[in-house]
């Protein structure tokens, strides 16, 4: 079992999984989003190969529309 924080809430998943597979099990849209793992922004075009570890933290933001 390994514990990720999603916008501070633990999540836990039986196995590692990379930072795209969380995103596709959590069903988040993707369209103007950006996510940091642990403090660092990871570029889109590397979700597929960026493997979570425990105790990672996941800060996913979504812009707005606004003015």
């Amino acid at each position: 079992m390994i514990t990720i924080k999603v916008n501070e809430n633990p999540q836990e998943f039986s196995s590692s999984l990379t930072l795209q597979e969380l995103v596709e099990k959590l069903q988040i849209q993707t369209n103007g989003i950006a996510i940091a793992v642990n403090s660092s922004v990871v570029k889109k075009s590397d979700w597929s190969s960026k493997l979570l570890q425990n105790n990672d933290a996941i800060l996913i933001i979504t812009s707005t529309q606004g003015g």
